[in-house]
């Protein structure tokens, strides 16, 4: 627990539908400016599905739930997990923090922990993906160290696009 926050690994069909459901109200909340509601819906909808996130997991993504005490309400989630063809990469598949929690340290517990597992699996650095109109996001994760190092646009089905930078910084070798 860090800044009276408590991370712990989703493992059970209640955390999965937890995902779901705070991944909804942040979506919907935060990114109407950036992509249009259609699109969340179909993000959401493909994405977060309890056999989609229950998959993901059997896959090697680990998911967290941030809380604000042991027993409270899921404030924050992140999914991370390695590269399917690339060992040298780990990704950060997700970071989402609800609007009230912001400035608290959270991403940064959250990127902390993904860096410590991309570690121990001796991984050289830690990739994610993120809206290239996502400017405050873009900027939250400049300032924990991740660079650009390139653009990636990906066609997800529905008519709709990823227009995504493709960010990543060193994993610290072990010491």
């Amino acid at each position: 627990m860090t800044n009276g926050i408590t991370l712990r690994t989703a493992d059970d069909d209640a955390d999965l539908d937890t995902i779901a459901a705070l991944a909804h109200r942040i979506w919907h909340d935060y990114y109407p400016d950036i992509i249009t509601r259609e699109q969340i819906n179909y993000m959401l909808a493909h994405g977060y599905g309890r056999d989609r996130l229950r998959a993901d997991i059997t896959a090697g993504v680990r998911y967290l739930l941030a809380q604000t005490h042991p027993a409270g309400p899921a404030v924050a989630f992140a999914a991370h997990g390695p590269d399917e063809t690339d060992a040298s990469r780990f990704w950060l598949h997700k970071l989402y923090v609800d609007r009230a929690q912001r400035g608290r340290g959270l991403a940064r517990q959250l990127v902390n922990t993904a860096l410590l597992d991309a570690q121990k699996r001796d991984c050289e650095k830690l990739w994610l993906r993120v809206n290239r109109d996502n400017h405050l996001a873009v900027a939250s994760y400049r300032r924990l160290g991740f660079v650009v190092e390139a653009c990636h646009v990906q066609d997800i089905g529905g008519g709709f696009v990823m227009d995504d930078y493709l960010m990543a910084q060193p994993v610290s070798a072990k010491g």
